[in-house]
Parts: C-alpha cells; sequence; structure tokens
C-alpha cells in the first residue's frame, strides 16, 4: 500500500491513545491492514470503521478500564455528554451575549478531547481550575477567560470521572450562565473599542469561525475574517465583477466602433480627428496634455469650439461643443456624437490603462474611433464584443518607409533633421551641450520639461531655429515632427525599478518618429552603438497585448467600512478575463500617509485627495501637499507657491512648475478659489526661463566631471564622477576613461 493511501488509517498505538484495548480491537474491529515499516508490520485501521465502532456500548463499557491513565478517554466522553446536556437545557434566546455563549461552548466541545490527553490531573489541580471557571461568571472584565477556559479543557476528565463531586455538580449547574458571563464581558469590551462595530451582524454570519475566536478574541474575528468578508459582499453588491456591466448607460447604447491600427506615423489618429472635425459634438482622449493641447489648438484653427480637461489645467467655455482631454479626465455622464480615444494600447499599463479601460467600456458615444498600435487589435476586439457592440477595423500603413541603417552613426557627424535619443534628464543636457558646442543648435524634450517650454521648444525646431533634437522616449508618443533621422544613443533605459534593454514595441514607437509624411520620402534608423539590438527590435514580433487594466469605481466610498481596508478586499477580489487590476499601491501609501500625519478626512476626501497627481516622492511636493491640506482643513486660503528666490537653477525652475501644477490639481480636487491669470502668467513666466537656460545658459546649469568630462547628476556632490571617483579610490591613473 503506499504511503499516499495510508493517510486515512491509524496504528494500534494511536487507537490505545483513544482507549482501545488488544481485546476490544479483537471484538470490535475488521483484520487490520499490515504495513511493512522497516521490516516490522505495523498495524493498520480505518479511521471511519474505528470511529463508527466507538459508538458500540461495549466499547464505552470496557474502554478505559484496564490502566489509571486510559481513564480520561470515557471521563472525556462524560463531560462531554453532561456539558451538553446542561447547555441544552438552558433558557437561551437569541441575543448576541447567547449566541456567543452558543460559540464559546461549540468551541469547549470541539476542542475537549484533545485538551484531556495525557496524564490524569491531581484532583486539587482539577478543583483549582474549575473553580477558576467558575470565578468567571463574577468577573468584571474578561481579560483572564481565555487562560480559564483552556485549563478548564484541561480539567474535562476529571469532570467526567467525578460528576458525582459536590465541585462537578456546582459546574455544571452554573455552565450556562458562566459562559453567558463571561461572553457579555467580551462583548462590552469589545464594543467599547470597536463602537463602528455591528456586533449582532458579525455574530449572525453564517460560518462563524469559533476555532479563531476561542484562539484569538472577538478583535481577530472582527478584523481580520468579519471585516474582509463583509466588504467583499458589500462589493459585489455594489460592483460588478465584470467590468464592463459598471455602464449601464454605455451599454443601453448601440455603439459603432471604428479600430485604427497602426504604427507611429502612419496617419491612424488623423484619420479620427477628420471624423470629429465633422461632429457636431466630440471628445478626444490623449495620454499627454500636450496631445489634449496640440488636438484643442487644432480644432480651435478649424472653427471648432473646442476646450481642454487635463490633471493640469482646464480650459473650459459654455460654448464648447467639444472636448480634449486626458484620458482620465473624461466625463462619462456627458453625451457625444463622436469620440476619438487615442494610443490605445495604453490599455494595459498597471498604472494608468485603466482610464482606457474606462473611456472605452464606458464612453457614451454612438461613433467610437480607437487608434492603437497593432499589438492591441485582439484585446480592443474581445472587449468591444464583450460589450455587445459593433467594430471595423482599418488598418493604417507608413506611406514613407522606415529603414534601419547598416552602420553605427558617428555622433560628431549628425546631420540637420536628427533627433538623437538618450534615456536620462542628464544624458539629454549632456548631448545638447556637447552639440552646441560644435556649432550645432538643438532642441530639448525630456519628461521633466514642463509643457510650455516642451511645446518652445519644439516650435524652434519646427520653424527652422534648431536643427537637430536631443531627447528621451518622451518623443515617442504623438509628437509629430519632421524627423529625419532617429538615431539611439542607448539601448537601455531606467525604467523606475531596474535598468534595462529596450523593448521591440519601445524601440518601433521611438523609431517611427522618423520620416514624417509630406516632408521626407523615407525614415531612417540608427544608433551611436549597439545597432544590432535596434535592429533586432524593428524585426522582432511584438507580443499581443493580454489584459486590461480595470480601476475600482467611485462606488466604493458607499462600502460602509474604513476605506483602505475596502481598498485593500476590493484588490483581493476576482475579476473575468481579460483584465487585471489597477495598482492601487500609491492610493494605499497617500492615504496611510495622511492618517499619520494626522489628518481626518471623509473617505471621499481622502480618495481625492489621493487621485491628486503629482509625485509624492518627491520630498519638496510631498511637503507643498501636505502644506495645503492643513491650510484647507484648518479653513485657511490655500495660496499659489511664490517663485524661487534668486536667479534659480534649472532643476529649481522645474520644480517650481510642478509645484505650480500641484497647486491647481489640488484646488480643483477640494474646490479652492484659483486666480487663474496669476497661475498662467506664473507658468510662462517658469516655462521662458527654463527655454533660456536651454537656449543660451545651458552649460552653466551643467556640472561636469573633473576627470573625464561627463555631465554630473544635476544634484551629485563632489567633483567627480562616480566611475572617476571608484578609479581614484583605486589608484587607476587619472587619464584612463577621459572623454573630451
Amino acid at each position: 500500500m503506499s504511503k499516499q493511501k495510508l493517510g486515512g488509517t491509524w496504528t494500534a498505538a494511536h487507537l490505545r491513545r483513544r482507549g482501545w484495548t488488544n481485546e476490544l480491537m479483537r471484538q470490535l474491529l475488521p483484520a487490520p491492514i499490515l504495513f511493512m515499516n522497516g521490516g516490522h508490520p505495523v498495524r493498520l485501521w480505518n479511521r471511519d470503521i474505528v470511529r463508527e465502532a466507538e459508538n458500540d456500548p461495549r466499547f464505552e463499557q470496557q474502554g478505559l478500564e484496564p490502566r489509571a491513565h486510559q481513564a480520561a478517554a470515557p471521563g472525556v466522553r462524560h463531560a462531554r455528554a453532561l456539558l451538553s446536556q446542561a447547555w441544552d437545557g438552558a433558557d437561551r434566546d437569541g441575543s448576541p451575549a447567547w449566541l456567543l455563549a452558543g460559540y464559546y461552548h461549540s468551541a469547549l466541545m470541539a476542542r475537549l478531547p484533545a485538551a484531556a490527553k495525557g496524564r490524569s490531573l491531581p484532583p486539587a489541580q482539577a478543583a483549582a481550575w474549575m473553580n477558576e471557571f467558575l470565578a468567571l461568571e463574577q468577573r468584571e472584565n474578561a481579560g483572564g477567560a481565555p487562560a480559564a477556559m483552556k485549563n478548564f479543557l484541561k480539567a474535562g476528565a476529571w469532570l467526567g470521572a467525578s460528576s458525582d463531586h459536590p465541585l462537578a455538580q456546582e459546574v455544571l449547574d452554573r455552565y450556562p450562565q458562566v459562559l453567558l458571563s463571561a461572553a457579555r464581558q467580551a462583548a462590552a469590551e469589545f464594543t467599547a473599542a470597536q463602537p463602528e462595530a455591528d456586533l449582532e451582524a458579525m455574530l449572525g454570519m453564517e460560518d462563524f469561525p469559533v476555532p479563531l475566536l476561542f484562539r484569538e478574541g472577538l478583535a481577530t474575528v472582527w478584523s481580520v475574517w468579519y471585516v474582509p468578508q463583509a466588504i467583499r459582499t458589500s462589493l459585489s453588491l455594489l460592483i460588478a465583477l465584470n467590468p464592463k456591466d459598471e455602464y449601464p448607460e454605455a451599454r443601453a447604447m448601440r455603439r459603432r466602433f471604428v479600430l485604427h491600427l497602426g504604427g507611429t506615423n502612419t496617419g491612424k489618429t488623423y484619420a479620427g480627428f477628420q471624423r470629429l472635425k465633422s461632429a457636431e459634438t466630440g471628445v478626444y482622449l490623449a495620454p499627454l496634455r500636450l496631445l489634449a493641447l496640440e488636438a484643442q489648438e487644432t480644432l480651435l484653427d478649424a472653427g471648432v469650439d473646442c476646450g481642454l480637461s487635463t490633471g493640469e489645467e482646464e480650459d473650459l467655455r459654455e460654448e464648447d461643443t467639444h472636448v480634449a482631454a486626458t484620458a482620465e479626465k473624461l466625463d462619462l455622464k456627458r453625451r457625444w456624437d463622436v469620440a476619438v480615444i487615442d494610443e490605445c494600447q495604453m490599455i494595459a499599463d498597471r498604472q494608468r490603462g485603466y482610464a482606457w479601460t474606462r473611456a472605452i467600456l464606458g464612453v457614451l458615444a454612438p461613433e467610437i474611433h480607437l487608434c492603437a498600435a497593432p499589438e492591441a487589435r485582439d484585446l480592443l476586439l474581445r472587449l468591444i464584443e464583450s460589450c455587445g457592440d459593433v467594430c471595423e477595423v482599418e488598418l493604417h500603413q507608413r506611406t514613407t518607409p522606415l529603414i534601419c541603417m547598416s552602420r553605427t552613426v558617428d555622433f560628431h557627424r549628425v546631420q540637420p533633421g536628427d533627433a538623437l535619443i538618450t534615456f536620462s534628464k542628464v544624458g539629454v543636457l549632456s548631448v545638447a551641450e556637447d552639440l552646441r558646442q560644435s556649432g550645432k543648435e538643438p532642441a530639448i524634450i525630456y519628461g521633466a520639461l514642463p509643457y510650455a517650454t516642451r511645446r518652445k521648444q519644439m516650435k524652434g525646431f519646427l520653424d527652422g531655429e534648431m536643427s537637430y533634437i536631443v531627447s528621451t522616449d518622451a518623443i515617442g508618443m504623438g509628437l509629430n515632427l519632421p524627423i529625419r533621422r532617429i538615431i539611439f544613443m542607448e539601448t537601455e533605459k531606467f525604467d523606475g525599478v531596474e535598468r534595462r534593454e529596450l523593448r521591440p514595441e519601445e524601440i518601433r514607437q521611438i523609431a517611427g518618429r522618423a520620416g514624417r509624411f509630406g516632408m521626407y520620402d523615407r525614415g531612417y534608423v540608427g544608433a551611436t552603438q549597439n545597432l544590432g539590438t535596434i535592429r533586432a527590435g524593428l524585426e522582432a514580433p511584438v507580443t499581443p497585448l493580454e489584459y486590461a487594466v480595470a480601476g475600482f469605481s467611485d462606488l466604493v466610498l458607499q462600502a460602509d467600512f474604513d476605506l483602505l481596508e475596502v481598498l485593500t478586499e476590493w484588490n483581493k477580489m476576482p475579476t473575468v478575463e481579460p483584465y487585471r487590476k489597477l495598482d492601487i499601491s500609491r492610493y494605499i501609501s497617500l492615504i496611510s500617509k495622511i492618517r499619520e500625519m494626522g489628518f481626518l478626512l471623509t473617505k471621499d476626501q481622502e480618495l481625492r485627495a489621493a487621485n491628486i497627481p503629482f509625485d509624492e516622492t518627491e520630498d519638496a511636493l510631498r511637503e507643498l501637499f501636505f502644506q495645503f491640506l492643513r491650510r484647507w482643513q484648518q479653513g485657511e486660503s490655500v495660496e499659489q507657491p511664490g517663485l524661487p528666490e534668486g536667479e534659480p537653477t534649472l532643476p529649481e525652475l522645474e520644480q517650481y512648475y510642478r509645484k505650480l501644477d500641484l497647486y491647481f490639481s489640488f484646488a480643483k480636487a477640494f474646490d479652492c478659489p484659483v486666480d487663474l491669470d496669476k497661475l498662467y502668467d506664473s507658468r510662462e513666466r517658469v516655462a521662458e526661463e527654463i527655454n533660456e537656460i536651454l537656449l543660451h545658459r545651458l552649460r552653466s546649469n551643467i556640472r561636469f566631471c573633473d576627470r573625464c568630462g561627463s555631465a554630473l547628476p544635476l544634484y551629485h556632490r563632489g567633483r567627480l564622477c562616480d566611475a572617476c571617483h571608484r578609479r581614484s579610490r583605486s589608484g587607476v591613473p587619472q587619464g584612463v576613461g577621459r572623454r573630451r
């Protein structure tokens, strides 16, 4: 017999511990199974057969008489029978205290056999523990109840064997009332500590965890078992398991989708825009504020009244028929004739993808144009089909071929119309300064650059004032510039977690900016190093998207529990394919920090605060956020932050621009008055100063390594870069590694 099959059997030694004798085994049990263990036979019996045989009267009468230590088992059985009889005879009602007392009784009955195993207790010890149990009826607190009940269990065999003893009779007479008193004490202490808790509802739940109650107490049952279960029940009633069912108005519509698929620079967004221009009302959703701004300007230039709504600014008028917005700012209550949702492959992004999922499932428009990379095709079609909507697919091909160069590019021989790509701000500034020193004027684009400054830099390139671009991968999404060649200076990037090689889809997104239609007959992609990596990325098949990210709705506020607990349980709840949950770590972290700082906010206010877009890992922004929150809670005005004093550096100006964005976002979230003209003037002034630095004072804002000449990080301390500092400590000659 295999060991796996032995799991349902007991040995003769185990049976003896249950009160069996060899004589009883012969009389009441079938022939044993013999299992060879180490060359010796071991007798085994099926557990279920043994348990059934223990109900035989002969077992009850003879089972534990031969040896003194075997008297425990019948004593325990007798004790259980007596205690059950005492409990059943009590005049109970359905009050919470009696319910809780009943759970204590169930726990005692379940644990009594195991607790009473072992050597017989001295009568004096058993009597002491019985008196300790009886004293629970007079206690004013429940603190000693768990220990007293556990000791009571250990003395259970004595109670059964000495049932005619006066103390045993007193225990049996008072048993229900002792448990009731202990229950009342525990309930009172729990209610005092958790005044918001619904004890009666918890005690009335099915499958109440009696073992957990006995081990840990009511507070643990509430926090570990009841609250998560109640939250999940509440959320399941409020929020549909399938995200599509959270938008009943959209499900009631007959919507038609047009899916525009193509790589970068294939005209898919342009096609959607043409339809948007001719619609009576419409909305355009973008991943970046800059793209929303460009869309607004394009529609305004076409004579269409178009407003703007992003996380950092708002420009809306009553007469607007159209709105250009970032995806997160979609108004789900407003109806449109046409909607255009751009860069829909973002739907799989763990931080922001929920906004695209929400827009596609919930936008109230009979005609919806989705612009996406080819790898999003199957996923988007699956979502549209699940909604019961119809879809047609339009494939967009590049009209200008994209050619990968055969040789690496010498950095010093770049040509007008080239865009040089590096993946850090310091790298961009250093490369730009190198170009400028050799007489080549570049435009500069990177993620931390204020949008107004970025637009000024782009305008300089479009107007021919600058013949080159130096950029991070910020150039890859939606920036339509007359670029002839994309030149990768790096093939690795730091993604916030690790430094890794570029993925094929990232290479294609950036490379596709080369060869703008109508300006060049072809586009070129090259690299200053690792050209093979770029070529492989362009040729590699891109894996289709597998899931759409789903976020939580405002319905979580209707669950009558703590917001953090609700969000945590929402995150644990299952969802259907092909959805994955939004990464809510930022919400959890920020709300926790708000509470640590002593702010007392409603659930709605906590969620509004957590939705404000700013980088909470940046100390200055985090401090400003809490300063705003404190002033608002105290009823004081939330003022626009002042400009840095003196002659601020590039990092200080960029940080100040982010502070202005935080100020506007906070004011909008908490309905604080904002002087929009003053805010606009401040932004323009900062953008102009940053642009001035980039154009004329860049080198004075960059520090270079004294040894190798490479640009130092903007907040770096010391005169040497890290690599040169290590070489100096190891004794490597100073000339090694010189770049200039």
